[in-house]
C-alpha cells in the first residue's frame, strides 16, 4: 500500500516537471529578449556619441552584452522554467523589437 502511494506521488512530480518550457527554449528567449532590450538602450548612446567613436564604442558594448547576459542566464532560466509562462517564452523568441518583447512579460502583481 505505501510502495503504491510513493510510486503515484514519483509519477505526478516526475509528470508535472515536464509541464515547463524547456532551457533551451528559455534560453533561447531570455537571450532575444535581454538583446533586444539592451540593444534599444545602447542605440540611444551610439546615436549621442561623435560619429568617429562609433564603431569603437559599438565593438565595446557588444562584448559588455554578451558579458551581462551570461552572468544572469542561469538564475533567468530557472524563473522561466518555474513561471510554465509557454506563451511568454514563445513571444519573447519572437519579438523583433524592444517594444515587442516587452509587451510578452507580464507585469508584477
Amino acid at each position: 500500500m505505501i510502495r503504491s502511494v510513493v510510486i503515484a506521488i514519483v509519477l505526478v512530480l516526475a509528470g508535472s516537471g515536464c509541464k515547463r518550457p524547456s532551457s533551451q527554449a528559455c534560453e533561447e528567449a531570455l537571450r532575444n529578449y535581454a538583446t533586444l532590450m539592451y540593444w534599444e538602450k545602447v542605440e540611444a548612446e551610439l546615436a549621442a556619441a561623435p560619429p568617429s567613436e562609433r564603431d569603437a564604442l559599438r565593438a565595446t558594448k557588444i562584448t559588455q552584452r554578451d558579458q551581462l547576459i551570461d552572468e544572469g542566464l542561469v538564475m533567468a532560466i530557472s524563473q522561466c522554467r518555474a513561471a510554465r509562462d509557454f506563451d511568454g517564452v514563445k513571444c519573447m523568441k519572437e519579438a523583433h523589437s524592444a517594444t515587442q518583447a516587452r509587451a510578452c512579460r507580464k507585469p508584477w502583481n
